[in-house]
């Protein structure tokens, strides 16, 4: 009796066995990019990071940029970010003008490497031209743990100022010169600043 019971209880453990592996092959598997399952299992989980004054472009009346400082001292927080967002308004210049130029057609031998550093040029005697004539669009501050402030910014210049100092610049300029009327460069000048603001951000 009792080698029967056993036997049978040897079945029955066998035939569970047998259908929770059979239901394991029809379960669906689990997504490891499911964040709740993620944070379980101990995987660092990606999230989405917001800086503050993002989401400020320019536009056809304001020229802006982006800059942000850390320091323990919340004033020099602060200058280091307006010092970044106006290192950042020459970088700006720089590869929106050079866009525009090589694309509607500069009057120049020069190869591609003098070009770029004479266009880095002028963009810093126009963003330098600009330091005083900037307003603040945002401003925002954080502090960590360790009490140390991060000040981010948002500064504008007027588009049209800005735009037509540049054109007189490159046009003094017989490397860089431009075969066209102000209004041509401003119309062209705007859809590149969108275009190259679109693809660095």
């Amino acid at each position: 009796m009792k080698k029967v019971l056993i036997l049978a209880a040897i079945t029955v453990m066998a035939g569970v066995l047998f259908a929770s592996c059979g239901s394991s092959k029809n379960a669906a598997p689990l997504s490891v990019t499911d964040k709740a399952i993620q944070k379980q299992a101990g995987i660092p989980v990606e999230v989405e990071v917001t800086f503050p004054c993002e989401g400020l472009d320019s536009n056809e009346e304001f020229l802006r940029v982006n800059g942000n400082g850390t320091s323990k001292d919340r004033t020099m927080a602060k200058d280091r970010a307006y010092q970044s967002a106006l290192a950042n308004l020459s970088s700006k210049l720089a590869g929106v003008a050079s866009m525009e130029n090589q694309r509607v057609g500069v009057s120049t031998n020069a190869d591609g490497e003098e070009f770029h550093d004479k266009m880095i040029a002028v963009s810093k005697v126009i963003a330098q031209a600009n330091v005083s004539g900037y307003r603040t669009a945002c401003e925002k501050y954080t502090v960590k743990p360790d009490a140390s402030y991060t000040c981010y910014v948002t500064i504008e210049f007027g588009n049209q100022k800005v735009v037509k100092q540049l054109y007189e610049k490159l046009n003094n300029d017989k490397l860089l010169k431009a075969d066209y009327d102000f209004d041509k460069y401003s119309k062209q000048f705007n859809e590149d600043l969108k275009e190259y603001e679109q693809k660095n951000k």
